[in-house]
């Protein structure tokens, strides 16, 4: 069969991989599109669903797939043991982010979590801990990373209730306290880059325009360089509140539409090459590939050939935290990420922002 199609997310983190192993023709083929990293976040699925069989997806988004009939739960695909299998090898709680109501939605292929990013060269020591932050953003060309849903999942990472019986998604203390740390950041910050998405943040450093971004989504391929682009490094999530690293975890999943007459037996075979472990451990991240395989996250080689990515950020992988999946939690997310703008440049307090957030949380 020729006629697979997929839709991936436009960066080559993303789609170097994949051509890559579709140049080993060992697997049916499949032609992939891209959408930009906002779409990805934002796009609901069931838009998507009809017109591609393969979509490379946000657990966050599940409970609206779910409930839209965009999808195909993976158990219907493949046996319970070739699903413990990938289940073992995937790193942190990436598997899990994909389970819903005993099925398996997403299959992890790309792990990623908020870190500390930072040029390469950077001497001066970096905080541990959010409280140490402002100190550090005197000396060092500080940014944020605020754009779309990314000011809330910073917001998060400082002060997630972990405590799931409790009704309230954040703690009002502790929230009200970041969201003062995150306004007094904001005023020394450079505000266009902080306004931007962990891709921005990534490529700002890159070019010199900042030094460090205490918070953003994590993208090992810049530990390369380019042509006239810095190498970056990057650090565990620093603390706040807590004695671990504040981090939400982040990733994509693959998913398979409920809505195309696709022939399983060719997903089988292609699936099961891509998700190969020599694929996972040398050929993804070889490609620029960020695999949520425990493999390569294991791996000194891959860890030395990105600059130490891996083993530095490896904690926050493992200890971060996964993002409710009800339907509506992408609309909260980016309503309430509005929301911690609006208190960083002056325009509410924090503790009104708060008692929204929370209340819109409990309503959903």
């Amino acid at each position: 069969m020729t006629g697979l199609r997929g839709m991936t997310w436009d960066h080559p983190r993303a789609y170097l991989p994949l051509q890559a192993f579709a140049e080993r023709l060992a697997a049916p083929r499949i032609t992939w599109d891209r959408q930009s990293l906002a779409d990805f976040e934002a796009r609901p699925l069931e838009t998507l669903a009809p017109s591609y069989d393969f979509l490379v997806v946000d657990h966050p988004g599940l409970g609206h797939a779910i409930a839209t009939g965009a999808l195909l739960p993976w158990d219907k695909v493949f046996t319970g043991d070739e699903l413990a299998a990938w289940a073992a090898a995937s790193v942190g709680p990436t598997w899990a982010s994909y389970t819903l109501d005993d099925q398996q939605w997403a299959l992890p292929i790309d792990a990623a979590t908020q870190v500390g990013v930072r040029a390469a060269d950077l001497a001066t020591p970096l905080p541990t801990a959010w409280t140490d932050v402002p100190d550090a953003s005197r000396e060092i060309a500080t940014t944020l990373c605020l754009g779309g849903p990314h000011a809330f999942l910073m917001l998060l990472a400082m002060c997630a209730d972990d405590d799931r019986r409790s009704p309230d998604l954040l703690d009002p203390q502790v929230a009200e306290q970041a969201l003062d740390l995150l306004t007094w950041l904001w005023r020394t910050v450079d505000r266009t880059t902080s306004l931007g998405d962990p891709i921005t943040v990534h490529e700002a450093i890159a070019a010199g325009a900042a030094d460090w971004c205490p918070l953003a989504y994590g993208y090992a391929s810049y530990a390369a360089g380019r042509t006239g682009a810095r190498p970056l490094a990057w650090a565990g999530a620093p603390s706040f509140a807590t004695d671990r690293p504040g981090s939400v975890l982040g990733g994509t999943g693959l998913a398979l539409s409920a809505h195309r007459d696709t022939d399983l037996d060719d997903v089988r075979r292609w699936v099961t090459a891509f998700l190969a472990d020599d694929v996972q451990t040398d050929l993804v991240p070889s490609t620029s590939g960020q695999p949520a395989h425990r493999g390569a996250w294991d791996s000194p080689e891959v860890d030395r050939d990105w600059g130490g990515y891996y083993s530095a950020t490896r904690r926050s992988v493992d200890t971060a935290w996964v993002r409710p999946r009800y339907d509506g939690w992408v609309a909260l997310q980016d309503e309430a990420s509005e929301l911690v703008r609006e208190v960083v440049d002056g325009r509410a307090r924090a503790a009104a922002v708060v008692t929204e957030i929370n209340e819109r949380f409990r309503s959903a």
